[in-house]
């Protein structure tokens, strides 16, 4: 009996090893992968301390002020349609768990509220593919996630600029420019209509949600452009808010805001928060 079991117990030896082996392979599979986010105004990189004309309906001159966004389930598309989430690198600063802060400015110049400190890209690893065609990400934070206290929060969710207080949760898109004539033209995007506290929890009328998918788009080759010149396209930078039907120059993500649907409208948005076609003006590939 000990005879006939002995030659099995090693023929499972190289089993073993074959077993580890395909494990060690497939492991061995995955490969890091950097999105690259490029802010533009038509084909001119955005600086700050730099002018911008031509732009909206009243073709004004813009200069940046601060522009930072949350990102989070970033995720690569095979041309088969097979989808890959990236698995973000958790460097301690800009990215953890799925979610990651791009930061635009460098704070020179008319970024007076920033810091020298940037982030352009999003780092992480999914399957090595060479066939990766499509690329797609949500904007903002999820609703169990944008109504903690951020000055307990670990990085990148303790950046004081992105916390909203007056509406209890965080500024997903928080794009500031002065134009001729406003010295502030805000684009501030979150959820909207909320009411509730911390320890207790929110309740939001709109919790803007965006999901931006793009075609064409090979991580090796490829830049997610943001252009500004097409993010204005529809508006006046220039207007002058009335004090009645719209209080402050830009959009603050008020469901009755006059600006607020067209700069929605490219993040796939309507006014209400519900999606809508993405258009191609603001978001494209490079």
């Amino acid at each position: 009996m000990n005879a006939s079991w002995k030659p099995a117990s090693w023929a499972l030896v190289p089993l073993l090893l074959l077993a580890q082996g395909c494990g060690d392979d497939e492991k061995q599979s995955d490969k890091t992968y950097t999105v690259r986010f490029s802010p533009q105004v038509r084909q001119e990189a955005l600086k700050c301390g730099t002018t911008y004309p031509d732009i909206g309906t009243s073709r004004g001159v813009i200069e940046l002020l601060d522009f930072k966004m949350y990102l989070r389930d970033v995720t690569l598309v095979r041309a088969n349609g097979e989808r890959h989430p990236l698995t973000l690198a958790q460097d301690g600063t800009w990215q953890r768990d799925a979610i990651a802060l791009l930061d635009f400015e460098d704070g020179t110049g008319s970024c007076t509220t920033g810091s020298s400190a940037m982030h352009r890209e999003v780092v992480g690893t999914a399957p090595e593919h060479d066939d990766y065609t499509g690329l797609e990400f949500k904007v903002g934070l999820p609703p169990e996630l944008n109504h903690l206290d951020a000055e307990a929060e670990r990085a990148p969710l303790n950046v004081a600029p992105m916390w909203w207080s007056w509406q209890g949760g965080y500024k997903f898109v928080a794009l500031d420019i002065r134009s001729q004539a406003n010295e502030s033209f805000y684009f501030h995007m979150g959820a909207s209509g909320c009411r509730g506290s911390v320890p207790d929890g929110f309740t939001c009328t709109a919790d803007n949600q965006a999901t931006i998918t793009l075609a064409g788009f090979d991580p090796e080759e490829n830049q997610v452009v943001l252009d500004l010149a097409g993010l204005y396209a529809e508006l006046d930078v220039n207007r002058v808010p009335n004090g009645t039907t719209d209080m402050m120059p830009g959009c603050m993500s008020g469901a009755s805001d006059p600006e607020c649907p067209v700069l929605f409208s490219q993040f796939g948005l309507a006014a209400d928060g519900s999606p809508k076609a993405l258009p191609t003006t603001f978001f494209r590939v490079r």
